[in-house]
């Protein structure tokens, strides 16, 4: 897979599972009883799930690769920093479509 078809695959997941702010997964929901990789995730998570079927999973040579293509896209210097920003469900779907969307342009 390569790191556009992630982010594609990692909107889906965000579009499927929800977004979650400053962690890789609602530990809350993880707790009620749902799979991590079906709860509501950040977009590390949602790449890590993408790519590798779990969001613990985030710390991998793919997930960097597709993380830096979406940094490479911000006027914020991490996804973190942008997240700090309070972007909306929206904008974080409208960012990994367009950047997603890159390697076909």
């Amino acid at each position: 897979m390569t790191p556009h078809d992630a982010i594609r695959a990692a909107a889906a997941v965000i579009a499927a599972n929800g977004f979650h702010r400053r962690y890789l997964w609602d530990t809350a929901q993880a707790q009620a009883g749902t799979p991590p990789e079906f709860c509501r995730v950040d977009i590390v998570g949602a790449l890590a799930v993408a790519l590798h079927g779990h969001p613990a999973m985030a710390h991998t040579p793919e997930v960097r690769a597709a993380e830096q293509l979406l940094v490479a896209r911000l006027a914020a210097p991490s996804l973190a920093a942008w997240c700090d920003q309070r972007p909306t469900r929206r904008q974080v779907l409208d960012l990994l479509h367009e950047t997603a969307d890159l390697s076909v342009a």
